[in-house]
């Protein structure tokens, strides 16, 4: 979707809230936003400010953000109810280039709040699942009481291989223990796998370490960006990553394009 003023706010009302956990709700928003997997939109409050959030889903009108309260806006946006509004400016960035695995096996790699980012992605190549050798979706947590969207989880399994692992143990999973890169070593990746990477930095670095230990190539891997965006136009610069603007050119790159300046970078 082009925008046709990139700085236009969308009135959006509230008709979904799904906790997840006890800092993160689901929000299903009626809108007339379109959108593809990949995107993300500017979600404002008056008074407070905005802040870049992943789209989740989209079906009938209705947009899904899921939004974690680190902070006043997003504190201040957890605490909506259905049947009140917020505002959207965008969606912006490009998308996950599903395209690219046509034939091939397709892994899904997210960790934490990355998850989102990866939701509405992994349910499109659900819904053509034909179009794929198979699909491989793993997801890392820190511990068992972040796992978002737990009523998704069975509808998921019986369609695709998805794992999950916890960094931590608990008493009450289970399921695997370890770094998520660990999951990816003991997993069934294929050299000639797509990638779709989304979670923080550090988890991004070493799954893609350990991703070509099986022989995946970097530029058959492709990474949703997490930065906090400001103008989303390419603007203020505040959210440059070497030569690229996140906003602009992103938020999903082809590891290939950005390995120099992420590997640079401590993380």
């Amino acid at each position: 979707m082009k925008l046709e003023n990139p700085y236009s706010l969308r009135k959006g009302l509230i008709v979904e809230k799904i906790k997840e956990t006890t800092d993160t709700y689901t929000f299903g928003i009626k809108t007339d936003t379109e959108a593809v997997p990949g995107q993300y939109n500017m979600v404002y409050y008056f008074g407070l400010g905005e802040s870049p959030i992943t789209i989740a889903g989209s079906k009938d009108g209705v947009i899904y953000h899921t939004i974690r309260a680190s902070g006043d806006v997003t504190s201040h946006i957890d605490s909506l109810d259905k049947g009140e509004f917020l505002y959207l400016r965008g969606p912006y960035g490009n998308r996950w280039p599903v395209e690219e695995a046509y034939g091939r096996q397709i892994v899904l790699v997210s960790g934490g709040l990355g998850l989102a980012a990866i939701k509405w992605v992994m349910e499109e190549i659900i819904s053509r699942k034909n179009l794929f050798k198979n699909i491989l979706s793993l997801y890392g947590s820190k511990n068992y009481d972040s796992l978002l969207y737990r009523y998704m989880y069975d509808r998921w399994r019986s369609e695709i291989q998805f794992e999950i692992t916890l960094d931590s143990p608990d008493p009450r999973w289970k399921g695997h223990t370890g770094l998520i890169t660990e999951l990816i070593k003991i997993s069934p990746v294929e050299s000639d796998a797509v990638v779709f990477i989304c979670g923080p930095d550090p988890m991004v670095k070493f799954s893609v370490m350990q991703l070509e230990e099986k022989g995946v190539k970097p530029e058959n891997i492709f990474v949703s960006m997490e930065r906090h965006m400001k103008c989303s136009v390419g603007t203020c610069g505040h959210c440059m990553f070497g030569p690229f603007f996140v906003c602009k050119d992103g938020p999903v790159f082809r590891y290939s394009q950005i390995r120099e300046f992420f590997e640079r970078k401590e993380v």
